[in-house]
């Protein structure tokens, strides 16, 4: 339950609106942070009330090991739109009364220039099929979201399977823009709305989508025999050929994905397997892993990364 309640409206005592005095007001929305709605265990993902989020605390959100935790931030939004709820109603004698109900709240914004790259569409799209949140980073450096009702901060629940960006190409006189529209959760009400003061913000909330760790774009160079997989690890962003390759991964950096290092996981056997990985001296980006072992042909093997500033999906091969 939020912190105020809508549905006993009628039953309690009229809240007195009090005075402001020279309380600061939330900016506008600049940056936002999409994030799980609820973590593994099931609890909303929040920030405790005095939470001071300084650099170390703002690194472990966009860093962390449980993707159910980690913040992602997108790029600065612009033409940003949050058209206010509106109350259902059924008109009679031309009198508007309320249903009980409200319409769903629409939003809308754009991101423009190098940022709007196409590829920041499938990131948008990643979070179709989860229950996700919102943060918002203001253009006052505050963050904006949710009170649980214990004083927290919780994230702006979006409703399930709206969000929707598109990319638009530049042409005269227009940048190219990926343009979000999406849907705020019905069960969200704006009493709760409230924000996080840029006093507790000891880390310039505007440099936090610039520590995000590089996302590793794995990719298949050959058919992997029982005991060698090579693959190129390139950067999310750039135009065919011309990726930003990783660079510098290491065999201390592969993992089996349940907490085995320098290692890989058999699927099929359900096994980790020792691996070592290097990085071709002629070609950056190029890796050879081999196997400690010759695996089966037609085991299924998973890569996973575990490297301190990088974050890649799992990526699975079959062997030859």
């Amino acid at each position: 339950m939020g912190l105020f309640t809508i549905e006993c409206e009628c039953a309690g005592v009229p809240l007195s609106p009090g005075q402001p005095g020279c309380v600061p007001v939330v900016g506008r929305a600049k940056y936002p942070i999409l994030l799980h709605y609820r973590n593994a265990s099931g609890n909303i993902n929040i920030i405790p009330k005095g939470t001071v989020l300084d650099q170390a605390y703002i690194t472990s959100k966009v860093t962390a090991t449980d993707v159910t935790e980690r913040w992602f931030i997108f790029p600065e939004m612009f033409n940003v739109l949050f058209p206010s709820s509106e109350d259902e109603v059924e008109s009679i004698d031309n009198i508007d009364f309320k249903t009980g109900d409200e319409i769903r709240q629409a939003y809308t914004y754009e991101h423009v220039g190098p940022d709007a790259n196409p590829a920041l569409i499938a990131a948008y799209n990643s979070f179709d099929c989860i229950e996700y949140g919102v943060f918002y980073i203001t253009n006052k450096g505050q963050v904006e979201g949710m009170n649980d009702g214990n004083n927290n901060l919780a994230s702006i629940k979006q409703q399930a399977g709206t969000v929707s960006a598109k990319y638009m190409k530049p042409s005269v006189g227009a940048v190219q823009k990926v343009m979000v529209k999406g849907f705020v959760d019905d069960s969200e009400y704006d009493g709760n709305l409230d924000y996080i003061p840029t006093s507790k913000i000891t880390f310039p909330a505007k440099q936090w989508f610039g520590i995000q760790p590089l996302q590793v774009v794995p990719v298949e160079v050959s058919n992997a025999t029982q005991d060698t997989i090579v693959f190129e690890a390139n950067g999310l962003y750039g135009g065919v050929d011309l990726k930003k390759p990783v660079t510098g991964i290491v065999t201390t950096d592969l993992s089996d994905g349940v907490g085995g290092s320098s290692a890989v996981y058999n699927e099929s056997t359900s096994a980790s397997v020792a691996a070592t990985i290097a990085e071709s001296a002629t070609v950056p980006g190029t890796y050879t892993i081999t196997l400690g072992a010759a695996q089966t042909a037609g085991d299924v093997i998973r890569i996973d990364l575990a490297k301190t500033g990088y974050v890649m999906r799992t990526f699975r091969v079959t062997l030859a």
